[in-house]
């Protein structure tokens, strides 16, 4: 929810005392409502108003004025921001060209695993991985803290926009609608440049000789691409 929605937030809760068989508190104070939001505010509003719903209509809880965490109880699955530790171990990059979506509690588990994954036992190397990596999750989890989500790029440029694309989708998982970022552009490649520079030339009409200098730089501009290309190749 955002702060547009706190009035409409506030009235829904007020309005559960109108409900004749609930046992409501004698006031729902300000500081009340206030308690509520703190813990609900994260959730949609609609998600919020489906939840009451379901809890009036529970046969156990249903008779008695919900509390935070009763509404939660009713709530659909919050989106997860963190991977199991087979999931975090199938993604997280195994050599220095692999670009992948990283958080702390990876990093720290794949440096435990790294001299094992240098060494080539790959086995070894999953079991300590996933060990490290579900003792740090779960001390996160049990301190209420979030994956902290972030690049770690590889030398192969092609996969880089993916991992920074994954990024921002799994900590957006974690931020309200009104906080989420957009995702970044796709990155504009040498090639791409120098076609978006000559399709921006102005059409008109050219003598000779000015199509000849044309063709000259646009030869020398190809050279230096294709040059600066073959440095950035590995092993280059």
């Amino acid at each position: 929810m955002i702060d547009f929605d706190k009035k409409e937030f506030s009235n829904v809760i007020k309005s559960l005392k109108n409900i004749p068989f609930l046992k409501s508190p004698d006031k729902i104070t300000p500081e009340m409502v206030a308690i509520y939001w703190a813990a609900l505010e994260h959730r949609t509003l609609s998600d919020v108003k489906l939840a009451l719903n379901r809890h009036i209509q529970d046969a156990d809880r249903g008779r008695f004025f919900p509390l935070p965490a009763d509404i939660a109880a009713q709530l659909p699955s919050e989106a997860n921001a963190w991977l199991t530790a087979d999931e975090a171990w199938a993604t997280c990059p195994k050599d220095e060209s692999v670009s992948a979506a990283m958080c702390d509690e990876i990093g720290a588990a794949l440096g435990i695993a790294a001299d094992l994954i240098g060494m080539g036992d790959m086995i070894a190397a999953r079991r300590a991985f996933i060990d490290h990596y579900n003792r740090l999750a779960n001390e996160a989890k049990q301190e209420g803290r979030n994956a902290k989500w972030w690049p770690s790029l590889g030398h192969d440029k092609f996969g880089r926009y993916k991992a920074k694309v994954e990024v921002v989708e799994r900590n957006n998982l974690m931020l309200r609608p009104s906080e989420r970022l957009a995702l970044p552009g796709p990155e504009i490649t040498n090639q791409e440049s120098m076609k978006s520079l000559i399709s921006s030339i102005p059409v008109k009409s050219i003598d000779s000789e000015e199509r000849k200098k044309l063709s000259e730089n646009l030869k020398r501009l190809k050279d230096r691409i294709k040059y600066s290309d073959q440095k950035k190749r590995p092993g280059r």
